[in-house]
């Protein structure tokens, strides 16, 4: 599995404007309702919020494609649909799942953690270094933030990093782009830094290549993407 399909996942729930409600899952239209939300929440209070935010999105025209989510229902309900786990778990129990690391070893496909009395009480999961995405509470649902305020980071066992190179159709993902910027930055043109592998990211692999003393054949793998300062995980 690649990070840039959980990534493109949760980059989906932010443009459907899903919502935020304690304990979902993924539930969508017709399970949503007021009942059903006001079923799920433990106060009147919280309850009132999330349907004020389903209301105000149904009225802005995403009803039909807006689903729900608590904070780790978000990251739970891909990783059972694609079988990597086999049973539902709380932030608490995602956190248990990652190997520690820094915040600045963070990589599209890891999480951050709120921690509270020792355990993990809310997560967030990385689309790319700086940014990334979380059921965030029930007047907002999910959105995209910057990775700022977090006492953890994880990564989990799922995602492996991938062999970038020129194929069609075109490989794309934020991997992609972290590579064009790396390029970039050791002054190799790579075009536009967009995330999309074509030709002029594959001739700016190979005359990097060729100047460090790599395989010049345009395919940037491990080698590659380690003498770029990139992380890579088989």
């Amino acid at each position: 599995m690649e990070a840039s399909e959980f990534t493109e996942y949760l980059k989906e729930q932010v443009r459907n404007h899903s919502i935020y409600v304690w304990g979902a899952q993924g539930q969508k239209k017709p399970t949503i309702t007021e009942e059903w939300i006001r079923k799920r929440e433990k106060t009147k209070r919280n309850a009132d919020r999330a349907i004020a935010h389903w209301k105000k999105e149904v009225r802005e025209g995403y009803g039909d494609v807006l689903r729900a989510f608590d904070c780790s229902g978000l990251g739970a309900y891909f990783f059972l649909k694609h079988d990597l786990i086999d049973h539902d778990v709380n932030a608490e129990g995602l956190r248990k799942m990652c190997s520690p690391i820094t915040r600045s070893e963070v990589r599209e496909g890891d999480m951050a953690f709120r921690i509270s009395g020792g355990r993990a009480v809310h997560v967030g999961y990385a689309v790319a270094k700086d940014l990334l995405i979380e059921a965030k509470g029930r007047d907002v649902g999910v959105v995209e933030s910057k990775i700022s305020g977090w006492d953890r980071f994880g990564r989990p066992p799922f995602f492996s990093s991938r062999i970038l190179k020129l194929r069609n159709p075109y490989m794309r993902g934020e991997d992609v782009r972290r590579l064009q910027l790396a390029l970039k930055e050791q002054g190799y043109d790579p075009g536009q830094t967009d995330g999309i592998y074509g030709k002029k990211t594959e001739r700016a692999v190979k005359r990097f290549q060729r100047a460090n003393g790599l395989k010049a054949d345009g395919i940037a793998g491990k080698q590659t993407q380690f003498a770029l300062g990139l992380s890579f995980s088989d």
